[in-house]
């Protein structure tokens, strides 16, 4: 039990503590700047599609070392 009171005490002290007030600098309140130029375009696909037809399995030590770093 003095174990638990010892633990719960410091997070009530911490929780009961008053916040320190915000930064409202100009840079972090500012509205964004509506003069510059917005692209109303949609991004391109971020992944593209390759066809593969299904075949047998091949060798997957081969298959890794074609696709890891150091390809020789």
């Amino acid at each position: 039990m003095k174990l638990l009171f010892a633990a719960a005490m410091p997070l009530v002290a911490a929780a009961c503590a008053p916040l320190a007030p915000l930064d409202t600098s100009s840079g972090l309140v500012m509205v964004a700047d509506t003069a510059s130029p917005v692209s109303t375009l949609q991004a391109g696909p971020a992944i593209t599609y390759r066809s593969r037809s299904v075949q047998e399995p091949g060798n997957w030590t081969d298959l890794n070392n074609a696709q890891g770093p150091g390809v020789e």
